[in-house]
């Protein structure tokens, strides 16, 4: 395999997750590979020959550029690759609560992905399970265990946090959540300039808000604009919609669609994979490994807009009290949908 064709992977397979962030998490220990006559910076959480998260190291047995183009040339003869589930948690500012919580699903057999939102506010009552998980880790929770989904995050913090999300999400859809990957939305704004910025068509009234002080935090001028890193972190993270959280997730949805289908029609990318990958991957907290990304490479490749669908997980918002009395915004899912919503991602098909 040439060298423009591994550089081309690790392009395609890092723009492709880069788009999946949104707003990105804070990093796990970085570890040096070898890749299309780069250096990129690669973190990992604890997989394999890496050391564990939040711990400095290299890998033990770093791999050459020879024996990732291997690795690569393996992978494209594979016919199909296994179903995975991959729990994403884009955390705002390092204060432990997601503003994003998504389920990539992949489909191996059809090459096909499926990005599942699920509203922050999402109304979670901690099953004894996800209590013992945090008894375990000295973590405190509310005795009644009525919490929002990103507050199950920050209740188990960094070492559980995302264990416990995980499991319950996993019960809401009925699936095993097989990887997770968590980003800080430092990583947003330098992804977004490393690809040269996204094209996206803006409401016509823009989007505008003002802090309660009079500090302008928001200005995005309505109609179709390049946003680079700056103001595209602007349009993700405004929230000033009709209707709330709802109105930020198919935003964001927007510009994940924009993202991915201009990134990877462009050549930008092949003229700054190694900026990219530094860009992103020196920001993210996963235990999806360097093996694993190659081996879904030649997916990777192969994905175009069509191949990639936008949900959110059915349910309603309003205001309703908790146990001690305190009037919220929550979201409840409706579990019945959730279910058959997987059932069509799964066979392509909601019974009705």
């Amino acid at each position: 395999m040439d060298k423009f064709l591994l550089k081309k992977y690790v392009a395609i397979v890092v723009s492709l997750v880069s788009c999946f962030a949104i707003i990105g998490v804070s990093a796990s220990m970085a570890h040096s590979v070898i890749a299309a006559g780069q250096i990129v910076t690669v973190a990992t959480g604890h997989l394999g020959n890496a050391p564990p998260s939040g711990h400095a190291g290299t890998w033990e047995n770093p791999m050459s550029e020879e024996e990732v183009e291997v690795e690569v040339e393996v992978v494209q003869r594979r016919p199909a690759l296994p179903d995975l589930n991959i729990l994403l948690l884009g955390i705002d500012d390092g204060g432990g609560l997601p503003d994003v919580i998504m389920v990539i699903a992949y489909d191996g057999e059809n090459n096909a992905i499926d990005i599942i939102s699920i509203p922050r506010d999402t109304q979670v009552v901690m099953t004894d399970y996800e209590r013992n998980m945090l008894r375990e880790a000295g973590r405190w929770f509310p005795n009644h265990g009525v919490v929002k989904l990103n507050e199950l995050h920050s209740f188990g913090g960094s070492e559980v946090g995302y264990r416990a999300v995980s499991h319950h999400v996993g019960n809401m859809l009925g699936i095993e959540i097989d990887n997770y990957i968590i980003l800080d939305i430092d990583a947003f704004r330098y992804i977004v300039d490393a690809v040269g910025g996204v094209y996206m068509d803006i409401r016509p009234q823009g989007l505008f808000y003002t802090a309660p002080g009079g500090t302008i935090m928001i200005r995005v001028p309505g109609g179709r604009q390049l946003l680079d890193g700056n103001m595209a972190e602007q349009v993700v993270r405004f929230r000033q919609y009709h209707d709330g959280d709802l109105g930020r997730i198919d935003m964001t949805q927007q510009f994940m669609h924009e993202f991915f289908v201009q990134v990877l029609a462009s050549e930008h990318i092949m003229n700054n994979a190694g900026a990219l990958a530094r860009s992103f991957m020196s920001h993210v907290r996963t235990d999806f490994g360097l093996l694993d990304i190659l081996r879904y490479a030649g997916a990777a490749d192969a994905l175009n807009p069509d191949s990639i669908e936008f949900h959110t997980v059915p349910g309603h918002a309003r205001m309703a009290h908790n146990p001690v009395g305190v009037n919220l915004s929550w979201y409840f899912v409706d579990e019945a949908g959730a279910r058959e919503l997987m059932n069509y991602i799964r066979i392509g098909n909601i019974n009705q």
